[in-house]
């Protein structure tokens, strides 16, 4: 966890826990028209793309913009939630699984506009592969330009099959002591929706202190065929730093670079709904 703890005594009686959460990783997202986009002209999208925001942003903050966008990864995305009652959308949880080559990986994530809550959130793997990360996501939502979430999430490898809160509490045990939510409960595949997913990286945006590196993530419904349009697609950038010490040319610079992809409004999508709420909102039966 990226949240650094402290001891306080007070009167040398009392021993308070307070947290002071270092956001090491910060994402801008951005969710674009995916009629825009088809998996025949997939690379070449992505990249006219890339190629308009490149001058959109050097043009607001005078830096380079560099880079071409290749695809990166290829994987099957699937969230996990109980039906009928969504027990971890409605604890402000997600529980993703992410198949890569035939190899599972699941993620167990908390997001809250609350920096310090989202940071007390014991997210504790029981894997020693266990990646934690504690980052703020920035995107825009009903009429808001700028939005911050905080994200407080791990990682493990994952050989089991999800069917039940068992594989939550299993590879999550404080998640598991904190909420005691039975092993039993049933855990069924979000809408049974699975995205069919493709990302794109390669840009970079020079920010001064630090690059923030561009993805642009695209989600099909199944495996495309030809001249197959996307679902969603997401573009983003991030800037990470261990020690959390931003400089305010580089927060203003990445503000600056996140208003100018907002104004290519020819490539934004009309709606504001994230990847995650297109998957439990594709069966809007599945939570009641």
């Amino acid at each position: 966890m990226q949240a650094r703890y402290y001891a306080i005594f007070l009167c040398g009686l009392t021993t308070v826990a307070i947290a002071n959460p270092d956001v090491t990783s910060r994402e801008y997202k951005l969710m674009l028209n995916p009629a825009l986009f088809t998996s025949g002209n997939e690379a070449s999208n992505v990249n006219s793309y890339f190629q308009a925001a490149k001058t959109q942003i050097q043009q607001q903050i005078s830096r380079d913009v560099t880079g071409t966008m290749t695809l990166s990864k290829t994987r099957q995305v699937r969230f996990f939630d109980s039906p009928n009652t969504c027990l971890l959308k409605n604890k402000g949880y997600i529980f993703r699984e992410r198949v890569e080559n035939g190899q599972s990986e699941v993620t167990l994530k908390y997001r809250g506009y609350d920096q310090y809550i989202a940071a007390f959130e014991d997210l504790s793997g029981s894997s020693s592969q266990a990646e934690t990360k504690f980052e703020e996501d920035i995107g825009s939502k009903n009429g808001q330009s700028f939005v911050a979430v905080f994200s407080h999430s791990t990682t493990e490898p994952n050989t089991r099959t999800l069917n039940d809160f068992q594989d939550v509490n299993v590879h999550f045990p404080a998640f598991a002591t904190h909420y005691a939510i039975s092993n039993s409960q049933p855990l069924s595949v979000v809408s049974n929706f699975t995205a069919y997913e493709r990302v794109y990286k390669g840009g970079s945006i020079d920010l001064g202190q630090f690059d923030a590196q561009i993805s642009v993530t695209l989600w099909y419904n199944g495996v495309p065929s030809v001249n197959t349009q996307p679902v969603t697609v997401e573009a983003s950038f991030k800037y990470e730093d261990p020690d959390a010490a931003y400089t305010k040319q580089v927060v203003n610079r990445a503000n600056l670079s996140f208003s100018a992809l907002q104004a290519m409004n020819s490539w934004v999508s009309t709606t504001s709904a994230t990847k995650t709420q297109y998957a439990y909102e594709y069966s809007p039966n599945f939570c009641s």
